[in-house]
């Protein structure tokens, strides 16, 4: 639903002491140009409003955003910044994601409402119905009475009632029409993750909630859409840390991130957390072997195993 916004809020940095002490004078030059970039791009669209500076500014917004990715009140004034610049400007796919944005982080805000009222719009326009319902349905249970829920009423489809069968007949279209070679249906994963997204989007506080994360999250894992994926493992360890999963959630995090993206010096990070939080977890020795032979191949570790395995036996 927002794979772009979310692969670019996904933007990893990682700098230590020494490197950051080396390079102060560097640092500081590259600083000074992103900010200069940032104004320029703020100044040339304030001048000349186009597609063109549009998208330019919202790239500009985008960057600042990953930069401070823990900065709940920065990211939620530049995505305000960046869905009206995408909204006045048309540009469609931008503005869905930052409405997603702003609902998931700003969920308390009077404009909620209006907000979800037009995401599930667009979803709607772009043959996302599975998502536009789930969406309609928490307007008319969770905003009772206001315009947008009577609005939300009358395009909801009827057949809509419980929303967890709703979701659970959304995925058993998975296995079923146009399959690849996995026997996946790649259309239909998506708009089963997206179905499930939504759903913790707008019924944040349910129970069932980060379990709903999860599901998208292990089919996000099985057709490799992995800067979802990984935005769904931090929506779930920042939003549910007492979801019973969410060790499994820094594990697999930590996983992907080694194994897929190449990345040892941020899942040795995950790792690590997971051990500080979940020193007595059962996963916790699976994260000891992870960490003891990060970096290695799978060419080493299977050699060290059998050295190990061959000096048991002996004894």
């Amino acid at each position: 639903m927002t794979y772009q916004t979310m692969k670019q809020f996904l933007f990893i940095l990682s700098l230590t002491f020494i490197y950051a002490c080396a390079n102060s004078g560097t640092s500081s030059s590259t600083a000074t140009q992103e900010t200069d970039g940032f104004v320029e791009a703020e100044k040339n669209y304030a001048a000349k409003q186009d597609i063109n500076t549009a998208t330019k500014y919202i790239e500009q917004l985008v960057d600042k955003m990953s930069k401070a990715p823990k900065d709940k009140k920065q990211i939620i004034e530049l995505s305000e910044k960046a869905y009206l610049v995408a909204k006045d400007n048309k540009i469609a796919s931008r503005q869905r994601g930052f409405l997603f944005t702003l609902i998931k982080e700003d969920y308390n805000n009077g404009a909620t409402a209006q907000r979800m009222l037009e995401l599930a719009n667009q979803m709607q326009a772009i043959k996302r119905p599975g998502t536009a319902n789930i969406i309609y349905k928490s307007l008319m249970e969770n905003f009772n009475g206001s315009e947008e829920s009577l609005v939300a009423k009358s395009k909801i489809d009827p057949a809509v009632t419980n929303l967890q069968n709703y979701i659970i007949n959304i995925g058993e279209q998975i296995t079923k029409g146009e399959v690849d070679k996995f026997g996946i249906n790649r259309n239909a994963a998506l708009k089963y993750v997206d179905a499930c997204e939504a759903y913790a989007l707008v019924y944040p506080n349910a129970p069932d909630a980060p379990n709903q994360l999860y599901k998208a999250a292990e089919i996000a894992k099985t057709i490799q859409t992995l800067p979802k994926l990984l935005s769904i493992y931090d929506w779930v360890i920042e939003r549910y840390p007492d979801f019973e999963k969410t060790p499994t959630m820094y594990f697999l995090k930590g996983f992907v991130l080694e194994n897929d993206l190449k990345n040892d010096a941020e899942a040795k990070k995950v790792y690590e957390e997971f051990i500080a939080k979940f020193p007595n977890h059962e996963l916790r020795d699976d994260i000891d072997f992870l960490l003891e032979h990060l970096g290695k191949s799978d060419e080493e570790i299977r050699k060290i195993i059998e050295s190990k395995s061959g000096k048991n036996q002996a004894q």
